[in-house]
């Protein structure tokens, strides 16, 4: 899966992801599990107001339990003698989860292979360019000179200018 298709499954933006994943340490595999656990740790840390750290601690915790326990409903982060726990509804949370990386991988399409050239190539860009007013012949007829020549045009031209300024 790409990195937009990533972001689009946890539901958060790619600069998100990126940060997140730098300030915890997390070197990301943009898989359908490690997509999982980040989207819980973006619920811990964004929807219910708990820092990233500690969401990252929780959501592992979640994550181990709900695969042994199967329950739909978890609390944790908090000891038996504490007042207060976080209540998770597993069911609800794989629900919206499943259909975001649906949506994701069906929006994003396939992960295309190897480099990404321009859709227009090179005859499209020099068509623009034209159409813009560019002037080909005169650059076509630049690029034919050797370097040194180049240079020596861009004396001439200095010359001209600094000549001008003076008048």
């Amino acid at each position: 899966m790409t990195r937009a298709q990533f972001a689009m499954a946890i539901r958060a933006d790619e600069k998100w992801v990126e940060n997140s994943a730098r300030l915890l340490g997390k070197r990301l595999r943009y898989t359908a599990d490690e997509a999982r656990s980040v989207a819980l740790i973006r619920v811990l840390s964004q929807e219910v107001g708990i820092t990233l750290f500690r969401a990252a601690q929780l959501a592992d915790e979640i994550l181990k339990q709900s695969a042994v326990m199967k329950k739909t409903a978890l609390v944790v982060g908090g000891a038996q003698t504490s007042s207060a726990a976080v209540s998770i509804d597993m069911a609800r949370f794989y629900s919206t989860y499943a259909a975001a990386l649906s949506a994701a991988l069906d929006i994003g399409g396939p992960r295309r292979r190897g480099r990404r050239s321009g859709t227009r190539g090179r005859k499209g860009a020099v068509e623009r360019a034209v159409r813009y007013g560019v002037d080909m012949d005169l650059l076509r007829e630049g690029l034919r000179l050797s370097p040194l020549e180049r240079l020596e045009r861009l004396d001439e031209n200095a010359a001209f200018l600094n000549a001008i300024r003076r008048t």
